[in-house]
C-alpha cells in the first residue's frame, strides 16, 4: 500500500494506533478499482457466454445468385434462431483472391467453388451440381452435341471469373437462344422443368462442386461462426440444393 501511495502521489490510507480509515482519495480510489474490477468480470463472463451461446455481429459475404435462389432462406431462418446475433448479409460477387472478405471486414464467406488458399478454412455445408445446358432454339439450329470434343464447333456460354458466382446472366443468354450454358442445377431447375432448357451431355457428368463456408483460421473457432455452420449443414440436409 505504501507503494502505491508513493505512485500515486496522495495518501491512501489514515493511520493511528487504534484503526485504519480510508482518505478521501483513498475511497475514490477503491471505487473506481471496484468498477474496474465489475466491468472486468462481466467482459470475462460475456466472452465466455459467446463461446457456448452466439452474440454479437456476423458479417457474411454470399454470391448473388445463390442467396436468391438457395441461400436466402437458411440465412433467414438462421437469424430467427439466433435473435442475440446481429447478422449482416451482403449479396456481391467474389474476387479473385479469396481473402478479400476478411481484409473488407467480413467473419465467413460462402464459396461456390474449392478454395485453394491454404490461409483459409473451408467448412463444406452442401453439394452444388452443375450441368450442361441450351435452350431447344439454340439446339435446333445447331447440332446437339454427342461427346464433349463437339463443343468446340458451339457457342459456349463461360464466366471468366474463377468463382463463378453469379450466373444469372449466363442463364438468361442461353434462354435467349446465344450458346450452351455451363450452371448449377439449382438456377436452371425450373427452366428444365418447363423446357425452356434441356440438359447436353447426360452421359458426361460434370463434377459435384462444394458449397463451403470460408472463414480465417484459428481456434477455437468462434462460436457464432460454428453456430452458422452447423446449421447450414443441417438445413441442407432437410432442404437439398437441387441435385
Amino acid at each position: 500500500m505504501t507503494d502505491l501511495e508513493r505512485h500515486l502521489g496522495v495518501r491512501l490510507l489514515t493511520r493511528t494506533t487504534r484503526r485504519i480509515t480510508l482518505t478521501e482519495a483513498g475511497a475514490a480510489h477503491f471505487n473506481f478499482c471496484q468498477r474496474v474490477i465489475q466491468e472486468t468480470e462481466e467482459q470475462e463472463t460475456s466472452l465466455k457466454r459467446m463461446q457456448k451461446e452466439p452474440a454479437g455481429s456476423l458479417k457474411i459475404l454470399a454470391p448473388k445468385s445463390l442467396t436468391t435462389l438457395a441461400l436466402g432462406d437458411a440465412i433467414a431462418s438462421f437469424a430467427a434462431a439466433y435473435p442475440h446475433l446481429n447478422i449482416n448479409l451482403m449479396l456481391d460477387d467474389l474476387s479473385f483472391r479469396n481473402y478479400d472478405f476478411i481484409e473488407r471486414g467480413f467473419d465467413v464467406a460462402v464459396h461456390t467453388t474449392p478454395v485453394r488458399e491454404s490461409s483459409l478454412v473451408a467448412r463444406k455445408i452442401a453439394n452444388l451440381h452443375w450441368l450442361l445446358c441450351a435452350s431447344p432454339n439454340y439446339l435446333k439450329q445447331h447440332d446437339e452435341p454427342r461427346r464433349p470434343r463437339d463443343l468446340a464447333r458451339h457457342q459456349c456460354l463461360v464466366h471468366i471469373n474463377s468463382d463463378p458466382s453469379d450466373l444469372l446472366v449466363l442463364r438468361k443468354a442461353a434462354l435467349e437462344a446465344l450458346g450452351i450454358a455451363i450452371l448449377p442445377l439449382y438456377c436452371v431447375k425450373e427452366d428444365l422443368k418447363s423446357g425452356a432448357l434441356r440438359e447436353v451431355l447426360t452421359h458426361f457428368p460434370i463434377p459435384v462442386h462444394p458449397l463451403s463456408l470460408v472463414f480465417s483460421p484459428g481456434k477455437p473457432t468462434p462460436q457464432k461462426i460454428r453456430s452458422l455452420g452447423d446449421f447450414l449443414v443441417d438445413w441442407f440436409r432437410k432442404h437439398p440444393i437441387p441435385q
